[in-house]
């Protein structure tokens, strides 16, 4: 979670976190929260980022 203090970004994975992944996603979605998350799925392992998280991302060009 990015966020604009170390204290709000706490809160927020954590709550995520205790919601499980569908439902933090909502959560993510409802309120334009910029995460990116990491999930278990058998023997793989997920990845997914909301829009607002991808705004922090800097491409590369060669």
């Amino acid at each position: 979670v990015i966020a604009p203090t170390a204290l709000e970004a706490d809160a927020w994975d954590t709550g995520l976190m205790v919601l499980g992944p569908e439902k933090a996603k909502e959560v993510v979605r409802r309120e334009g929260l910029a995460v990116y998350m990491i999930t278990k799925e058998g023997d793989s392992f997920k990845t997914w980022m909301s829009p607002q998280f991808k705004s922090f991302l800097i491409s590369e060009k060669n």
